[in-house]
């Protein structure tokens, strides 16, 4: 990357951070009009049929080798189709801003996953980190205030956090595994690998979904189908191709703090002292995990990204 080139980065990784976060809150504004599940098989739908286009036309589209069917399987169910499906419906039940600041704890739940099961080396840094993130999630639950004679915020809250540790076990399986093409060339196809079942699925379940297309469905469809997941996805490479790891880590915390602001914006979702307290902590705990983190090759890197 020449010094040239460093703005366009920049101006890239801003771009998928606004991508992503604002995605939020038109991820449930998107569902008004939809089953969560029609939404997400859409939504993974639509992305996948806009890569499989862009790496035509660019001339990148080329069948994967049989080597690269473990990890095209591994993010295309666990990353893709099952992450999204969990978000929505985790979305359903609890507010975008805090969707958005729970399914970016993932990076806390990578760590015991890849102590146990990796051989990874737990650093105190990574264990304060750990603490300070669990203590966010605490705060940010609010235990204390929530009526426990209602399940579905509990629903929603667990939706969420299996969609951050779905990531999680995909982020430490992408670690462990080999790429033998780059992550763009194998990007339409772990899409279309989380989008076959989540269109099964939504068939089965609800053959007569009774969406309703308008102007605002439509444009949060394309919203969050082409430019949240499909461009997001593409520049999210680009970024994790041109960036050190650990900027592109810390950067991306940027996106549920965005998330939590266009949600107040957009939805009028309050900004309350227990958002903030979390928010602190959970940051501090990602901060700590980022900065005690051994650089990685981008093409691992990628898989970290949230989409």
């Amino acid at each position: 990357m020449t010094p040239h080139s460093l703005p366009k980065v920049y101006f890239t990784f801003a771009l998928v951070i606004l991508l992503w976060g604002i995605n939020w809150p038109v991820n449930k504004i998107g569902m008004e009009y939809m089953p969560a599940i029609w939404h997400a098989a859409l939504r993974i739908g639509i992305a996948c049929l806009s890569i499989f286009l862009f790496v035509f036309f660019t001339g990148k589209l080329k069948l994967p080798s049989k080597k690269d069917l473990p990890i095209i399987f591994t993010i295309g169910i666990l990353q893709m189709g099952l992450f999204i499906l969990l978000i929505n419906l985790g979305l359903y039940y609890v507010e975008a801003g805090r969707s958005a600041i729970l399914v970016y704890t993932t990076p806390l739940w990578v760590m015991p996953i890849a102590t146990l099961f990796f051989n990874e080396k737990m650093t105190r840094l990574k264990g304060i980190g750990f603490i300070l993130g669990m203590l966010g999630i605490l705060i940010l639950l609010d235990p204390w205030n929530m009526n426990f004679s209602s399940s579905s915020t509990w629903y929603g809250y667990g939706f969420l956090l299996l969609a951050a540790l779905s990531l999680a076990v995909a982020i430490c399986a992408a670690r462990n595994m080999s790429w033998t093409n780059p992550p763009l060339v194998l990007l339409p196809w772990q899409l279309l690998v989380g989008a076959i079942p989540l269109i099964i699925c939504a068939a089965l379940m609800h053959p007569s979904p009774g969406i309703q297309w308008n102007s605002t469905s439509i444009t949060a469809m394309a919203y969050t189908g082409i430019l949240a997941t499909a461009v997001g996805n593409w520049a999210a490479t680009s970024v994790s191709r041109s960036l050190p790891s650990i900027t592109v880590s810390i950067g991306f915390l940027g996106v549920p703090l965005c998330g939590v602001l266009s949600a107040a914006w957009m939805l009028d979702e309050a900004i309350t002292l227990s958002i903030k307290l979390a928010m602190l902590f959970i940051f501090g705990g990602l901060l700590c995990v980022a900065m005690s983190a051994k650089p990685k090759g981008a093409t691992k890197a990628l898989s970290e990204q949230t989409p």
